[in-house]
């Protein structure tokens, strides 16, 4: 059952593109980046993105394939 709290495939897939825009414009910022700290705090939340795309993935594979409690089909 889907209530207003659930999370639809599409917005998993909209999650995902988001996660893969962020990934691709970390690198960068991250070398450009002149403060230390500023580039560990970019780095910390590249290792984030990385750790967090797989599952995503993974759940939304499974909810597109055949649809879980965890998302909502649109």
């Amino acid at each position: 059952m889907c209530d207003k709290n659930s999370i639809t495939v599409s917005e998993w897939k909209l999650l995902l593109q988001l996660l893969e825009r962020e990934r691709a414009e970390l690198p960068p910022e991250i070398h450009h980046s002149e403060l230390q700290d500023t580039k560990l705090h970019l780095r910390d939340r590249l290792r984030l993105v990385d750790e967090l795309m797989p599952k995503l993935q993974i759940i939304n594979d499974s909810a597109t394939l055949v649809g879980t409690h965890t998302t909502c089909r649109d």
